[in-house]
């Protein structure tokens, strides 16, 4: 694949995308202290519909913490940090990010515009017959959540080449299975299922991106500066205080609200994803209030 200008229907060929051979380390050794700390929040909050997984990023193993991290819910546009990876991973195999790519009818569909809730946005909206480069579609998509950058990427990229990457890398429970539509519903006969990734496993892709180990520590580096764009902030970042950093992904459907990221600060770095089964207006405060338990317990322990 040399100018990204084929067929849609015809994804990357499959050997672009190199097994990650990742020692066992790489995903963190379960912490008693951070199972029984979450325990006790649930006492103090209600996360009967929350699945909160949490990695401790102090030492070279990682400390990992879950609430009901494993089951499979609602993943929203959290799904899209495996896509992220997967064109991180072309790139890494010869693809350019400059690589040129068609915005067809068929991959349009409703999506976030931040400039309607007051939010700056240096990208313009996507429209159908442009030409779009890889390394701008993965931007929007992860910095506005942009659903026909998604859907496009599900295209070029090919669903199964970036499920079997992210399976690869560690991610065992996660498949991209369909694309993403909003309003109107997007032509996609390859679908085969809902799209799947448990709390826990976006915590491990977020684990890796921040210990340098996702493609390499180069593309590493780079998702994470794309993280930290993300333009949607209400979520995590709105409950840290603000000694600490924010670079995550968001989600939101009609009865889901996650958020998934990686924090820093002064003393304490660490992995925190939290998935609702509430609508907006009940899941922001619940995901603020457990974002702020998790940073008092980094900050105290």
């Amino acid at each position: 694949m040399t100018d990204g200008k084929e067929n849609m229907k015809t994804p990357l060929s499959a050997a672009l995308f190199l097994s990650a051979f990742l020692p066992a380390q790489a995903f963190g050794a379960e912490s008693a202290a951070l199972n029984a700390f979450l325990k006790d929040l649930s006492g103090k909050l209600d996360l009967s519909k929350a699945c909160v997984s949490i990695a401790d990023l102090r030492s070279a193993e990682p400390q990992r913490g879950g609430w009901r991290d494993t089951e499979i819910k609602p993943t929203a546009s959290v799904i899209k940090l495996n896509l992220m990876a997967g064109a991180w991973q072309a790139a890494a195999n010869g693809v350019p990010f400059s690589s040129e790519i068609k915005i067809n009818k068929n991959n349009w569909t409703g999506t976030w515009d931040p400039e309607y809730d007051g939010i700056k946005d240096p990208n313009p909206p996507i429209k159908v017959g442009e030409t779009w480069t890889l390394e701008k579609l993965t931007e929007v998509m992860i910095r506005r959540s942009d659903n026909v950058a998604t859907n496009t990427l599900i295209d070029f990229l090919g669903r199964k080449n970036v499920t079997d990457f992210v399976q690869s890398a560690g991610l065992t429970n996660t498949h991209v299975r369909h694309k993403l539509s909003s309003g109107n519903t997007v032509d996609d006969p390859e679908n085969t299922g809902y799209n799947q990734m448990p709390a826990r496993d976006a915590a491990t892709l977020l684990m890796l991106v921040a210990q340098k180990k996702l493609v390499s520590p180069e593309a590493s580096e780079a998702m994470y500066a794309l993280l930290a764009g993300q333009l949607d902030r209400e979520l995590i970042a709105a409950a840290l205080p603000g000694d600490a950093s924010y670079a995550g992904k968001t989600g939101e459907l009609s009865a889901a609200r996650n958020d998934a990221a990686i924090v820093r600060a002064p003393g304490r770095e660490y992995v925190l994803v939290v998935y609702t089964q509430l609508p907006g207006p009940q899941g922001k405060p619940l995901i603020q209030a457990v974002t702020r338990a998790v940073d008092e317990y980094f900050r105290n322990n």
